[in-house]
């Protein structure tokens, strides 16, 4: 039997493990696995590889929508973003990845079962890191924000419409997480006797550009060690300058002093692919 058998039956024995039921109770939410793909110093990665590596994917992936298409997706998807820039605070960082492959699931154990097929199949040609989050209750929310999110809730379009994707994982201080959450909350409204003629807060800054800029929020506190959140954005081309003024205003701590407490991370700004195949070409 040939080597690229052996690992094609290896892969598909991972994808089983990952397709049976799983040992741990269901999660609450919808699971994300944000995994970074980081080509590994002084290594070629040959279209053969790259090609014998979309097919092993793909396989890897059968039980997953592709969300590239949001229209067909259900609660198992994966999507494909290649990079554009990669950068912390604004400035660039190298290396960067070539691409995130979000997968999503309510069984974080499918996320783990596609995340080791991958891996074995990258063949210890890339370095990978997985970030995990889960879609949860909204905080920081009262009845009438509430409302407002769901009157001013974004249409998701396909990979073709907005084409722009973001992951943005960031954390919060220890003050932060040591404040009561009444006053956590308060920074998230609209409070210019408390913090300053020109505070906004978070939620009205966010709703200046709610219709046209989708979002996604999976906590990982508690969760991962990379961060706190993850929050994933996608746009159409012509509201790129949209989501710069967005990132500005919540940045502006006299707006926004909530971001005082700000701990970012590095940043994809990638374009939504269709599959491995567009993500790792050249």
């Amino acid at each position: 039997m040939s080597l690229r058998c052996h690992k094609t039956l290896a892969v598909l024995a991972l994808l089983l493990l990952s397709l049976a039921p799983s040992t741990a109770p269901a999660a609450q939410g919808q699971w994300g696995g944000f995994i970074y793909l980081f080509p590994k110093s002084g290594v070629e990665l040959t279209e053969e590889w790259k090609r014998d590596l979309a097919a092993l994917t793909e396989q890897a992936a059968q039980s997953f929508t592709n969300d590239f298409l949001p229209a067909q997706s259900g609660p198992e998807n994966i999507l494909y973003i290649k990079t554009v820039r990669y950068t912390m605070s604004g400035k660039p960082l190298a290396p960067q990845p070539l691409g995130v492959i979000r997968v999503e699931s309510m069984d974080r154990g499918k996320i783990d079962g596609f995340y080791q097929a991958f891996r074995n199949a990258a063949e210890h040609r890339l370095d990978l890191k997985i970030i995990y989050g889960v879609t949860s209750e909204l905080r920081y929310t009262d009845a009438a924000t509430l409302e407002r999110l769901k009157q001013n809730a974004p249409q998701r379009g396909s990979g073709f419409e907005q084409p722009n994707a973001v992951v943005f994982p960031l954390s919060k201080s220890q003050a932060w997480w040591g404040l009561p959450l009444d006053q956590r909350q308060a920074y998230f409204f609209q409070h210019p006797e408390r913090f300053g003629a020109a505070h906004e807060g978070h939620n009205e800054i966010g709703f200046r550009y709610i219709q046209k800029i989708f979002r996604k929020l999976y906590q990982s506190r508690f969760i991962d060690g990379e961060s706190d959140f993850v929050t994933y954005f996608e746009y159409a081309d012509r509201d790129r300058e949209v989501f710069t003024s967005l990132l500005e205003g919540l940045r502006d701590t006299e707006r926004n002093p909530e971001w005082k407490f700000v701990e970012e991370a590095p940043i994809v700004y990638g374009t939504r692919v269709q599959g491995l195949v567009e993500l790792l070409k050249d």
